[in-house]
């Protein structure tokens, strides 16, 4: 009760919280004004059909069903902030600014990201447009209603990015997670309408409320999940130069330090690899046409699909985790406070440590996320196979941890009141 009495009496928490409502509401209203250029019933067939495309509605909050000036959301952005983290790792220069300028390198490295996903943006509204063209989702499109198209989409995706940058500022939490999150649940009771429309038995939607609630339940423990590393820090007297006592601690490591991103790569890559193959079967080289379709065919079957996913994940994940916990940076950062694992020399034995460490507890976050990711395309009921995508793991992941990361920073704000 206590708690609650202090929510309610923190005016600047609850400005905070009602001006991230406002940053909802306004971003639901642009993703409802519609470009009024395509046929949405060839648009619908194909969204159904179009792994890639499926989840660029999902993260649009099913803005491209709608053929929004929102369509692409913050994919665009996500997109490139993966791409310069990923960048970071290997470029000395990007390297230096995010890890040693502190707040101002990192916000310049905020503004380059900002800047490139216009052009990106620019690029996805492209290729979509012409797609769609080439299946007939347009009745009629001219160069200047595709130029306008453009850059409504552009402009669009840029005031969507702007929304959840404001959200960060001046409302509670990670704007962009936030949005993505939203357009997540908004999905939701879309897809379970469609569920009760495919008229399952009994049996097999008592076995689904088994799995959301496994998935609920797994998501929230992995969110979580760490692994304590013991740590001491040497205390020195007065006369800085005999050890009065040592603190012992622990450095917690998250089992899934990757979040989702794996399984985004990964899903990337298996939707990317359907829909070449399914764009050459058109082609007028017959060899083409036919090693095409002999592709599409293959990776369309259930457990050839779940294995590429899977291995995929496992492998996306590997190699993320290491540029999410950079083990040789915690080694240097306990040097210079002092602190040490024990039995272990600081340098280059505690880097080999944490490596191995972190080897070991990866192997259970890339296992844990190459299931999650896998499973829906081992059903081939397109009802129950759509409900585990959109609530199944992945997405449950997201809204569990923008979830928990909205309670830690209010549950902090009001018990320090």
């Amino acid at each position: 009760m206590t708690y609650l009495s202090s929510f309610f009496k923190d005016t600047f928490l609850l400005k905070k919280i009602l001006f991230l409502f406002v940053g909802i509401i306004l971003f639901r209203v642009i993703a409802a004004v519609p470009l009024p250029i395509a046929d949405t019933a060839t648009l619908a067939n194909l969204l159904s059909d179009n792994a890639l495309l499926g989840v660029f509605n999902l993260f649009s909050g099913g803005a491209l069903s709608q053929f929004s000036i929102a369509m692409l959301g913050v994919i665009p952005y996500i997109t490139v902030s993966i791409i310069i983290q990923l960048l970071t790792s290997v470029v000395p220069t990007l390297h230096s600014m995010y890890h040693e300028e502190g707040e101002i390198g990192r916000s310049k490295i905020n503004q380059w990201t900002r800047m490139l996903a216009i052009p990106v943006s620019a690029i996805n509204a492209i290729g979509i447009l012409l797609y769609f063209k080439s299946q007939g989702i347009f009745p009629s499109l001219d160069v200047f209603n595709f130029i306008v198209s453009v850059v409504l989409i552009v402009a669009g995706s840029a005031l969507v990015m702007w929304i959840g940058e404001l959200i960060t500022e001046f409302g509670i939490g990670n704007g962009i997670s936030l949005l993505v999150f939203v357009s997540i649940v908004v999905n939701i009771p879309t897809v379970l309408n469609q569920l009760v429309i495919n008229q399952l038995d009994a049996l097999t939607y008592l076995l689904l409320l088994v799995i959301f609630f496994l998935f609920v339940m797994v998501s929230v423990w992995m969110n979580d999940a760490d692994r304590p590393v013991p740590a001491s820090y040497a205390r020195f007297g007065v006369s800085q130069s005999v050890v009065d006592r040592r603190t012992d601690t622990y450095i917690p490591i998250k089992v899934n330090s990757v979040g989702v991103i794996s399984i985004i790569f990964s899903l990337t890559i298996y939707s990317l690899l359907q829909f070449i193959s399914r764009f050459f079967q058109t082609s007028d080289i017959a060899l083409v046409s036919s090693m095409s379709e002999k592709i599409y065919n293959t990776i369309a079957i259930g457990w050839v699909s779940a294995s590429l996913v899977f291995v995929l994940t496992v492998a996306f994940t590997y190699f993320y985790a290491p540029i999410s916990f950079n083990t040789k940076k915690i080694s240097e950062s306990l040097q210079k406070q002092g602190a040490f694992i024990p039995s272990k020399r600081p340098g280059e034995e505690t880097v080999a440590y944490f490596d191995t460490l972190l080897y070991r507890i990866t192997l259970y976050a890339s296992v844990f996320l190459a299931i999650i990711a896998a499973s829906p395309y081992l059903l081939t009921d397109p009802g129950v196979n759509t409900l585990l995508i959109t609530v199944g793991g992945t997405s449950l992941l997201i809204i569990v941890s923008v979830v928990f990361d909205i309670y830690k920073k209010i549950y902090t704000r009001i018990s320090v009141i």
